[in-house]
């Protein structure tokens, strides 16, 4: 039956496709193709054969994509998991996609395009000159909506907050952030969302009088990075997901023996390059210096030193910050790619529980990516894993 999306193509007994380029459907679909990360557009690839199809496309046309659950399975619903989010609903199509073609591959048989969602005009609009005084002491959460209104971007439901209070500095853009300039869209935005990161300690949301400040907190002083993607459609969302919060559930409990895990099943990265469990902080006054170690870390581990320069000679200040920075990488960074059926429905930012019996750990990770394949079947691809605020950042954090 015809849609807005155009008529169904059925993918096997389960999944269908939908598609139109400028709004006239889009036959002879082959197999489909999306990759995301966060902080990025979205790439939809998707091959046709069809003389129709091919006749039909331009650079820079509009593609709408629907993928999803066929008609007849239109009400299935995902088992319920105990102990997880798994089976609340998403949205009915998780992986609507509106984008313009960015390059076409025509050949006699089959024809490949590719397009990217709309995220992709931020990064080829007009330079501007982006300076302080055009938003003065604005949340960044808020700045970021402005900057993101652009071409057709739907940005209603970016209606929060860096999570700070009007009286707390942090989350305010400043004037001696060294992001300004004559720039792009996108490159300011990437600049903000370095700098968008909350500590749950600070923030009035997380830290209720009922449950003190660490009741629920695995590490001593994490911070919290937010994202933005545009996850479906054309709406664009920020978010910043916290897996330190005990509260939150995962949408999606993973081990190496889940019969949904296919491939190469779970495979992990354990780095060591960003490990530091010896801090040398020196003051503005040279004869100011403090040094921090974590003596578990280094003989577990080796040693890890690095040095920074403070902007004051605050003694105190300067021990909170080396206790910081070997809390938050006195550990390896730790992610994992995830291959599956029957999970397209997740989305980034979504907190996943990922198993590993080796190494007889249990941990919560954000999705950072996502990578979906339809032919004759679905598989879903996910990179898991907790994206670490670089040392240069975290000493701005601190220092704000």
């Amino acid at each position: 039956m015809p849609t807005e999306y155009g008529a169904n193509q059925y993918v096997n007994e389960l999944y269908n496709i939908r598609a139109t380029i400028d709004g006239i459907e889009l036959p002879g679909i082959v197999s489909l193709n999306f990759k995301h990360k966060v902080n990025s557009s979205r790439v939809a690839t998707m091959a046709i054969e069809s003389r129709e199809g091919l006749e039909m496309l331009r650079i820079g046309a509009i593609l709408k994509i629907n993928f999803g659950l066929s008609d007849a399975y239109a009400n299935k619903m995902i088992a319920f998991e105990d102990g997880t989010n798994q089976g609340l609903t998403h949205t009915p199509y998780p992986n609507d996609f509106y984008g313009r073609i960015k390059v076409i591959r025509p050949s006699l048989k089959t024809t490949s395009i590719t397009a990217m969602d709309l995220v992709s005009d931020l990064s080829t609009s007009t330079m501007n000159n982006i300076q302080w005084r055009d938003y003065g002491s604005q949340d960044m959460y808020m700045v970021a909506k402005d900057i993101c209104d652009h071409k057709g971007i739907d940005i209603s439901l970016l209606n929060e907050s860096t999570k700070y209070t009007e009286d707390q500095e942090g989350g305010k853009l400043r004037s001696d952030f060294k992001i300004y300039g004559v720039q792009t869209r996108k490159s300011f935005l990437d600049k903000l969302f370095e700098l968008m990161n909350f500590s749950p300690h600070d923030t009035a949301l997380f830290t209720s009088g009922s449950t003190g400040k660490g009741a629920y907190m695995s590490d001593p002083l994490p911070f919290v990075q937010f994202y933005y993607a545009i996850r479906q459609g054309k709406q664009m969302d920020f978010f910043a997901p916290n897996r330190f919060d005990k509260r939150n559930q995962p949408v999606l409990k993973v081990g190496p023996n889940e019969a949904n895990v296919v491939g190469d099943g779970l495979v992990g990265q354990i780095d060591s390059s960003n490990i530091i469990n010896s801090v040398t902080i020196k003051g503005s006054d040279e004869t100011k210096i403090v040094t921090l170690e974590d003596q578990t870390s280094i003989e577990k581990h080796g040693e890890f030193a690095k040095s920074f320069t403070f902007k004051s000679n605050n003694t105190n200040r300067m021990k909170e910050f080396a206790y910081t920075l070997i809390q938050k990488f006195k550990e390896p960074t730790k992610t994992y790619k995830i291959q599956l059926v029957g999970a397209e429905w997740v989305q980034l930012g979504d907190l996943v529980e990922v198993s590993s019996p080796i190494l007889g750990t249990k941990e919560l990770f954000p999705v950072v990516e996502k990578e979906l394949s339809v032919s004759d079947s679905v598989v879903t691809k996910l990179v898991v894993g907790d994206r670490s605020i670089s040392t240069k950042k975290l000493l701005e954090l601190v220092q704000r």
